[in-house]
């Protein structure tokens, strides 16, 4: 079982932020080191995005093994491994393909730390304040996209890449002994005939089929990735090309929606907690819909900030409300399920916001994207308030009876 202690949610954070300073010094030092080695783009290309391709692939299979073995011995393979491939593959390489390779090799081997450390998060919340629900997600936020780029840029000037690289991987197996402390060692069904891997599996995708609760959280998370992916890679595009910014000026739109996401996930908790998931829902897409809207024309150039707070904010809502509902949900089908459920609906959203995003602005323009999202946004408002004011109508339906 996992360790309950009011200490728990802060070896989470711990965990949360060392493997976000990992994670954001490898986005920053691998491509570098890339075109460093004489990288082509398209390998360059590769190198930025087979580091988390794994998770595509193996979040599901990963959560049937959860249920199967426990976290612990899943998240120490994944931690030792990757630590491994930073000190003997990504350090050594000679050659931009040889790079490629261990870069693919790591993406593969990621989601075995990933995946165990969501799964024992949706666990504990179980039974933990739910305000608290983003505080992992804040902490893994502040290392990958503040302290990790941070601490890669000068780690780089001091030590050189091979040595970067292998620091990386002291911080991998530091998180291993961090987290051996709340990983579970035995699979939550302790006594019960062990259930065969593929059926396993396949129950994971049963689940999905037979719950619309599900598939609409799985969905929202998706949509939300999606967004975040297109906004990270394509806001500074825009700032540039269309409003003729710099592109370190442009790249603080960046900084100022992942400091208000974080800021949101540490600090909205307690209000979501008063409001129900519906509402709580309007409230994220509402001000998801405003950042959106912003982006759709050649407004004043002092507006992209304004809806770089917003959609900051309202990714921070909607991801503490999904993360509440998962909590949920984990209740009653288990936390190994629910972490490759939940592990796979985010990665699925962000290739396809980067990719989709990418191919829309080469045919249709830079606003093409924030307008689909736009549309997108608009119509899970629309839903979502409709299923409010059923549930109040039904509320009011039996106090009449009453």
């Amino acid at each position: 079982m996992i360790m309950q202690s009011k200490n728990t949610v802060y070896i989470f954070m711990l965990i949360g932020m060392l493997a976000g300073v990992s994670n954001g010094i490898a986005k920053i030092i691998l491509p570098l080191y890339a075109a460093h080695l004489g990288a082509s783009a398209t390998q360059i290309g590769l190198v930025g995005g087979l580091q988390f391709a794994g998770t595509l692939l193996l979040s599901l299979p990963i959560g049937a093994l959860i249920g199967r073995f426990g976290s612990r011995v899943l998240f120490r393979f994944g931690g030792v491994s990757c630590a491994v491939v930073f000190l003997f593959a990504l350090s050594l390489a000679t050659s931009p393909w040889q790079l490629v390779a261990g870069v693919a090799l790591l993406g593969t081997l990621n989601p075995f730390r990933m995946v165990t450390t969501q799964a024992e998060f949706l666990n504990f919340m179980q039974h933990a304040d739910l305000r608290k629900a983003g505080w992992q997600r804040a902490a893994h936020s502040a290392g990958m996209f503040f302290l990790g780029p941070l601490l890669g840029g000068l780690m780089l000037l001091v030590f050189g890449f091979a040595d970067t690289l292998r620091i990386v991987a002291a911080g991998l197996l530091l998180t291993v002994l961090i987290g051996d402390r709340i990983m579970s060692a035995a699979p939550a069904a302790e006594g019960v005939q062990p259930v065969r891997f593929v059926r396993r599996l396949l129950d994971q995708l049963q689940i999905v089929r037979s719950r619309a609760d599900l598939r609409q959280t799985m969905l929202i998370e998706f949509v939300g990735q999606s967004a975040m992916a297109y906004f990270t890679v394509f806001v500074i595009f825009l700032g540039v090309r269309e409003f003729g910014l710099s592109a370190q000026v442009a790249a603080t739109l960046v900084s100022v929606q992942g400091g208000f996401f974080v800021f949101t996930l540490m600090t909205a908790g307690g209000v979501l907690s008063k409001l129900s998931e519906a509402q709580s829902y309007l409230v994220a897409f509402f001000f998801i819909l405003c950042a959106q809207l912003i982006l759709t024309g050649h407004y004043h150039y002092l507006l992209l900030w304004l809806s770089a707070l917003l959609f900051g904010i309202g990714l921070g809502l909607q991801h503490i409300t999904s993360v509440t509902r998962f909590a949920l949900l984990t209740k009653a089908f288990g936390h190994g399920r629910m972490a490759g459920l939940f592990s796979l609906a985010g990665p699925a959203g962000g290739v396809t916001g980067a990719v989709l995003g990418g191919v829309l602005s080469d045919h249709l323009g830079l606003y093409a994207g924030f307008r689909l999202l736009v549309v997108l946004y608009a119509v899970m408002l629309i839903v979502h308030f409709a299923r409010q004011r059923l549930i109040n109508d039904e509320d009011i339906t039996i106090a009449q009876e009453g």
